[in-house]
């Protein structure tokens, strides 16, 4: 059995911060963790350790798409996602007409299914559309509603690989398909719609989080709360947030992380292409998008996913919410989306857990590290 020892300034475990951490780690998963101090052959890391950060949104990075669909745009994504702070992520997927969306799930879950263990792991698909009603940088002509019958029809192309779907409320049978979905053990969130009719229901059907809180949600007002409003008042649901400081302003990502706290709060890159890369032009779904100063937009000025890596997003945070710390990144970068999800073995450092972390240096740069 191959073994690796880890000492570090400090750990973040489930219940304390622990100073001075030993880990001992074999065949990818942690051993013991113990307090003490380095010794002869212990990889010596200076800084905090965290739970490996987990993406629940990523639509491309590293220059390339995850819509692209080959091993070759996948690995340079997943290489990417790696090299941005985060050991594991969702591969996802947007709208675009029926049958093509099909022949993209089934790629990408067999390169799900086959991954060679290079860089970020793939923990399933997101799909985020079809089944929307408010457009964002989405097509609307390719929407649709989430019969029973395509369902069934994505799960199949999916082969055992959908982790996420996100869907409207609103539209015709969305309780249903939150049922069907979380009976076949995929996760629901609600996202891309404005219209609060039938929220409760697939709150109730199953539904456990919402696609970027604030965007394309609608408005929110004091006599309308709408999706966001509903969201942030709902204690089942766990609220992802793009911190980029363009979809969301640093006030409101205060104001929200002051009612969700650390256990429903999540944060989120929603990345494309620009992610790790420099401002330029990029393609999400076969639609071209600009980054400019880090922040993606299509060629009618809306945003267009981010330019985000984890490492960038949870910096921002820090930056946003003082008196936020490391403590708190485990949840909300972490351990709240490994749990949303139900990608066991991720989001926490305890015994038996997957030996894949990201450091936090003193300067605050973040990086995943595997023991």
């Amino acid at each position: 059995m191959l073994a690796t020892e880890l000492f570090v300034d400090a750990a973040v475990l489930p219940d304390r911060v622990l100073v001075h951490a030993r880990i001992r780690c074999g065949n990818g998963r942690i051993m013991a963790i113990e307090q003490g101090s380095p010794g002869p052959g212990v990889l010596r890391l200076h800084g905090t350790l965290l739970p490996g950060f987990v993406d629940l949104q990523v639509n491309g990075a590293g220059g390339r798409s995850v819509d692209e669909a080959t091993p070759t745009a996948l690995e340079a994504v997943a290489d990417t996602v790696w090299q941005g702070g985060a050991v594991a992520f969702l591969p996802t997927l947007i709208t675009a007409p029926w049958p093509r969306l099909l022949e993209q799930v089934h790629a990408v879950a067999t390169w799900i299914r086959g991954w060679n263990g290079r860089g970020a792991e793939p923990l399933g698909l997101h799909l985020e559309g079809p089944f929307l009603a408010s457009p964002g940088a989405h097509d609307p002509a390719h929407f649709v509603d989430p019969t029973l019958a395509r369902l069934d029809q994505l799960l199949a192309a999916a082969n055992g690989t959908l982790r996420l779907v996100t869907l409207a409320n609103s539209r015709p049978g969305a309780a249903d398909a939150v049922a069907h979905l979380r009976r076949a053990g995929v996760a629901v969130a609600l996202g891309h719609v404005a219209d609060t009719a039938g929220f409760a229901a697939c709150v109730d059907a199953g539904a456990t989080l919402v696609t970027h809180l604030f965007n394309v949600m609608g408005a929110l007002h004091h006599r309308e709360p709408g999706i966001a409003g509903l969201a942030l008042d709902e204690p089942r649901l766990g609220c992802p947030l793009i911190v980029d400081g363009a979809h969301v302003h640093p006030a409101m990502v205060r104001n929200a992380f002051a009612i969700l706290g650390p256990d429903r709060t999540m944060l989120v890159t929603d990345a494309v292409g620009a992610a790790g890369m420099p401002d330029g032009d990029y393609t999400l779904a076969g639609i071209a998008v600009q980054a400019r100063a880090g922040v993606v937009r299509d060629a009618k000025g809306r945003l267009a996913g981010s330019a985000l890596t984890m490492a960038l997003a949870a910096r921002n945070f820090l930056a946003m919410v003082p008196g936020a710390g490391d403590w708190t990144l485990g949840r909300i970068a972490a351990a709240n989306p490994a749990r949303c999800i139900g990608a066991a073995g991720l989001g926490a450092i305890e015994v038996g857990a997957a030996a894949r972390f990201s450091l936090r240096s003193d300067d605050g740069t973040i990086v995943a590290v595997a023991g």
